[in-house]
This record gives C-alpha cells, structure tokens and sequence, in this order.
C-alpha cells in the first residue's frame, strides 16, 4: 500500500525528522538517537499544512476564470481557510474461494488459491458542507503529513467537527470492501477472507474558500490548499452550514521515547515496521506495546540437517509464530488423526512421533511479497519439523512485524484452505479452529540477495515483490 510521509521531532534535541506512514521506529538524522514511536492499536491523527499561501489565491482564482472564458473578478470579499476531516482505513486481505456446501460430500472438489491484496480508502467524516472533495486522492511523493499533537497546530483555520465516528467509519470501510470482494467472488464460490494490519486513522486536509464578486455577480470558489487547484465555483457567497456534532474522538498522541532496551540500555535495532526486537547485547526479546516493551520468550530451532548447511556462508535466524491447532469438534487432536482425516498430505506421515499437537507455522519477519507467507507457512505446516533448541549466544536474530493476533487470522484461512481440496470432508462441520497459545521460534535461514533459503527443509523464496 501506498505510505505517505510523516514528520515528527526529535525529543532529544528538537531537530525535524521524518518517517513513513505507520512507522513504530525511526533515527534522528542529527543526534542520531533511535527512536520507539509508541502507538499500537490507537488512531493517529494527522494533518497537512497548505501549500498555497493566501496571497495566491486571487491569481488563481482568476486564472481559473479566464480559462473557462469567464470575466476576471471585480473584487474579493473574503478568503478562509477551512481543515476538513478524513478517515482513512488500510489493511491487508488473505482470501480465497472454496466451493460452497453441497448435500454430496463426495463430489470432485477444485484446487483453491490463497491470494492477497493491500486495501486503502479514505473518505470525509464530515458531509454538511459540500466541499467537493470525495477523496484525498494519495499522492505520497509530496503529500507529507503532520502528527496533530493540539488542534491549537491548525488554529489558523476553521477545523470541521466529525460527523462520522471511528466506529461508523470503520464499518463504512468494511461495507466498501465487502463490496468489492464479492464482485470478485465466482458463481458457486464461498468467498474467505481474514484481515491483517488493519489501522484506522485521521487526516485533516485544508481548503481555500474565497467569496468574490465578478460583473456578473456573487461567486465562491473552493481551492485545493495542497495543490492550488479549484474543486468547485458555484454563484453566490459560500454560506458555511454547522453542525452541532459534539467531538468524541480523542487525539492520539505516540510517546516518542528512546528506543533502548530495557535490561540493559544498548540500541535496539532501528527497523521501521517491527513490532519484536531481539537485544543483540544482552540476548532479551522484546515487543513493543502501549506501556513501553514487554519481555517476550524465543527459541531458537538447531540446525540438524548437515546436509543442508554450508561453510561459507553465515546463518540468520527469522521468527515464526508457533500455535497448537485442533478442531473445534475435536476435543483431542494430533498428528496422528491428521493423518487420518486428511490422508493425502504425505508430508505428516513422515513425522517420527504423531502423538504430538498438530502446529501451525505463520512467518512473523517483513516479506512485502504477501503472496510468499501462505506459501512458507505450508511448508512448515506439512512437514511440522521435529527440532532441538539451541542457545543465542552468537546467532543473529530478525526481528518481528507480525503479531499474534493476525498470525491466528492466517492459521485460520490455512486450515480451510487444507480441509477444503479434500472430497470426503465438510468444510461446514470442519472449519471452525481453535488455537492454543502461540509462540516465537526462530529458524535458521542463508541470506543471498532477497532471497532466504531454509535450512530445515531447504525451500527457498523470494522476500520482496520483483
């Protein structure tokens, strides 16, 4: 998805600095101290300055003017700046489509495909005021957004008030995408789909209004303050239309903190996206949360296979989120009835000991190639690796992006997408899951351009979108 620019200041010495959109960490360019901006699951709310002083605004707006063929004003009564509100909505959606229920649970059955998509859209919270501006219409090589830390940042304009709560909001994005998803949807396809990274925030986008009077008459017009672009003139003054919406939304605002471990004070990795970070000094884990870090515990899985490593090159380890899986119709569950229930998948029948839990696999490391964490979870999942642990002393551990809670929702979509090729199995009487508890095992990977090959069962994948 497309992430705009953000800019902040340093809490140590008060220089500007910028991040992406949805950063949790950052450096300042000039003390070079790392930074932990701590925000998880809150709305954030931005803002962005004009970039059309209001000494332009009669030059445009008679340029505008002669364009159309129109008389050049005669005199300008009033110009006002106004910030009106958007929510914008982003997430990223694991789907696929299996055949719906049938009274013949024999029936041929086709191969399903997990695929994936970023979702972003942005609307106005506020519609009394017809602005005609539906859409901020991202533009992220120049849209640079503000932390909006006291609505005294924007005083100089006349701020709307939301009409739309975060709630409502969130339901109308949803609505949106339900929408699209089910014109993607197949005759005689089931659509599945999970959510990840959903994140919600609030942007405050300014617009010039200015009154005037040309031979012909009154006028309006509303003018882009980002780009100097007229939206909107229509004939008479522009008569702004209150409400009297009570503001229920409190701003966020993230603690901008140092970001240093907590044992014992070293730099944590300045790795933008991540949500876990392991202390290469002092060998603790953490995550991130709204109180600070949070201790976390790891494994780290032993390299048993020696056929598989290689001398010259070094060994990095990555995260995955580990989860004791079982149906929600079967109290006790292993490999064993696994095997059982879904004979095809020959890779189970080569576990030495099928008494153990079956384990879902989900990457919890960046891979921008969505489409690759289906694959490399199956590949763990169908082979549930029989693994020693072995200390960090002189490993070099990745960090986290992904959390518990959306690596439950990929779990999730894995096993329908497991149960649902076979013919002799309901995907109604089989689909609900439960999940025990889940935990970080990190496993050990050779590095070679963007590429990763594993050292478990030697598959290799591509981490990044050509």
């Amino acid at each position: 998805m497309q992430r705009l620019k953000v800019s902040a200041c340093c809490p140590s010495c008060g220089a500007p600095l910028e991040l992406q959109e949805g950063a949790n960490v950052s450096r300042c360019p000039f003390c070079n101290l790392p930074l932990l901006f701590q925000s998880p699951n809150s709305i954030l709310t931005y803002y962005l300055e004009p970039q059309v002083n209001q000494k332009e605004i009669p030059f445009r707006l008679d340029r505008f003017r002669k364009e159309k063929g129109e008389s050049l004003s005669q005199r300008v009564d009033e110009i006002k700046l106004y910030y009106l509100p958007f929510w914008r909505f982003t997430c990223e959606i694991f789907y696929m489509q299996v055949d719906e229920s049938s009274t013949e649970p024999f029936q041929e059955k086709t191969e399903n495909e997990i695929l994936t998509r970023d979702w972003d859209i942005n609307f106005p919270a506020n519609d009394s005021n017809d602005f005609a501006l539906n859409t901020l219409g991202l533009r992220p090589e120049w849209l640079k957004l503000r932390l909006l830390t006291d609505k005294n940042l924007i005083k100089t304009g006349n701020v709307l008030n939301l009409e739309l709560d975060s709630s409502s909001a969130k339901e109308k994005a949803l609505k949106s995408l339900q929408l699209l998803m089910e014109n993607k949807r197949s005759s005689g396809k089931e659509l599945v789909s999970r959510l990840l990274d959903e994140t919600l925030s609030l942007i405050y986008f300014p617009l010039w209004i200015v009154n005037f009077i040309a031979k012909d008459g009154k006028y309006h017009q509303i003018i882009d303050a980002i780009t100097g672009r007229t939206l909107k003139q229509n004939p008479g003054y522009f008569e702004f239309k209150e409400n009297s919406t009570r503001e229920t939304e409190k701003i966020s605002v993230p603690k901008i903190i140092p970001h240093r471990c907590p044992n014992c004070g070293g730099d944590l990795p300045v790795t933008p996206f991540h949500l876990i970070f392991p202390c290469d000094n002092c060998s603790r884990i953490w995550e991130i949360s709204a109180n600070g870090y949070l201790p976390i515990k790891g494994e780290i899985a032993k390299v048993i296979n020696p056929e598989l490593t290689k001398p010259s090159k070094s060994v990095c380890y990555y995260p995955f989120w580990v989860f004791p899986a079982k149906p929600v119709k079967e109290r006790d569950f292993s490999i064993q009835k696994l095997v059982e229930l879904i004979p095809s998948e020959i890779g189970w029948f080569k576990v030495k000991d099928k008494s153990k839990p079956f384990l879902f696999y989900v990457p919890a490391f960046e891979i921008r190639n969505l489409s690759k964490i289906p694959a490399l979870s199956l590949v763990l999942t169908r082979t549930q690796p029989d693994l020693e642990t072995e200390s960090w002393d002189k490993n070099k551990l990745t960090g986290g992006v992904m959390s518990a809670e959306d690596a439950q929702k990929i779990a999730e979509i894995l096993w329908i997408h497991l149960i649902s090729e076979k013919v002799n199995l309901s995907l109604d009487e089989w689909k609900e899951l439960v999940l025990e508890k889940g935990k970080l095992v990190w496993y050990p990977y050779y590095e070679e351009c963007n590429f990763l090959e594993d050292l478990v069962t030697g598959y290799t994948f591509q981490m990044y979108r050509p």
